[in-house]
């Protein structure tokens, strides 16, 4: 189980102590507490960072408990069951575990070429300022949402989400952020796990904002903070040369292929294993075992600091990228190329028999990166 100390955050204080039952993360260890003992809800007050905030507890025995998942889930690390309680500090909050994937399938087509990429996106900056309220469901400085493919808006996918986070990757932190309202549930989860998908260096989560004033009317509200965590700074740094190298090539093409081949010089394919940004990106002595989902958060982690547009893709078993090169989106198969040696890169359809599991939330996270690419 990894240290999520040192993240960056006040870690949740109660008015009277809470302890943390990790073994409240399923929910059934709260229904056998009924059972034997006396539980309540608890009445005490959460803070998170000096700001109020929702959180369920229970008082039981004397002692107040909260699920773990809760806690993942606001301070932006994933907790997951995989046989134990696991947390990944390196990962944002999904509540499920990352894909490992098992078997590769057979060589996928060629790639097709075409035309120019996007500039590459800089780093935002946080900032602070003097209280504000809102008094609508949602607000944003444009409407984003006009440039985009009005094919992806589904859901809970809509334009007042589409612009909330477009606004924060345009523009980085701001005293007044672009919201929406998103109801917790199975549509926040879903959002969260966008959120997910779409981290790089820089880490999109939901919060809100210190200088809200009266967020107590409006506890859907969502509004999404980007910035490098902690954690992040010294991988980065670690990647620097890589990526200063990448930036001498003469097309986002060149890069991709390039840091396809580095990270199969840090990494080794086995099923089952895990090597987290902090772990890959560091000094180590040979290669570190690793299943699909950690090629597959590496190298959007390299393409994020090479500033080419990179987010994750995944069936029930097996996890790689999609790249926007070219003027197109394309698949990135690290941990196959690493395999099997062969050129599972820069393709635009990827193997037979792969079924996206979330594809309306691809869509719109390819509007999301480059307004327009789905059209």
């Amino acid at each position: 189980m990894k240290n999520v100390k040192n993240m960056g955050k006040t870690f949740l204080t109660l008015l009277t102590g809470m302890l943390l039952g990790a073994a409240l993360f399923s929910g059934g260890v709260a229904h056998a507490a009924e059972i034997f003992y006396k539980a309540v809800p608890s009445t005490n007050t959460v803070y998170l960072d000096g700001q109020r905030v929702e959180l369920a507890a229970f008082a039981i025995d004397g002692s107040n408990y909260v699920k773990l998942r809760d806690v993942g889930e606001l301070m932006g690390f994933n907790v997951y069951w995989d046989g134990a309680v696991q947390i990944d500090s390196d990962a944002s909050y999904t509540g499920v575990a990352p894909d490992n994937g098992t078997e590769m399938q057979s060589p996928a087509p060629v790639v097709t070429e075409t035309v120019s990429a996007p500039p590459a996106p800089t780093l935002p900056e946080t900032s602070s300022g003097q209280p504000y309220t809102i008094s609508t469901d949602h607000w944003s400085r444009t409407d984003f949402s006009q440039q985009a493919n009005p094919a992806v808006f589904t859901g809970v996918y809509d334009r007042d989400l589409y612009n909330t986070i477009r606004q924060t990757i345009m523009d980085g932190n701001s005293d007044t952020p672009a919201y929406t309202m998103v109801a917790k549930g199975d549509e926040y989860s879903a959002v969260k796990n966008l959120l997910g998908r779409l981290e790089g260096v820089l880490r999109y989560e939901h919060y809100v904002p210190q200088n809200l004033a009266n967020y107590y009317e409006y506890l859907d509200y969502f509004a999404v903070s980007a910035a490098m965590p902690e954690n992040y700074k010294a991988p980065y740094e670690f990647i620097r040369p890589v990526i200063e190298q990448a930036n001498r090539l003469g097309s986002d093409r060149e890069k991709v292929v390039y840091l396809n081949d580095y990270l199969c010089t840090l990494l080794a394919y086995k099923n089952g294993k895990t090597a987290g940004v902090t772990s890959t990106f560091s000094t180590h002595s040979g290669e570190l075992e690793a299943a699909c989902g950690s090629y597959a958060r590496a190298f959007k982690f390299l393409c994020g600091a090479a500033g080419i547009p990179c987010f994750t893709i995944s069936t029930n078993d097996h996890t790689w990228n999609m790249v926007y090169v070219d003027g197109q989106w394309l698949h990135v198969d690290v941990s196959a190329n690493d395999l099997y040696r062969q050129q599972y890169i820069l393709l635009t359809n990827t193997v037979q028999g792969r079924i996206d599991r979330a594809p309306e939330q691809t869509a719109f996270l390819k509007e999301l990166l480059v307004p327009g690419s789905t059209k």
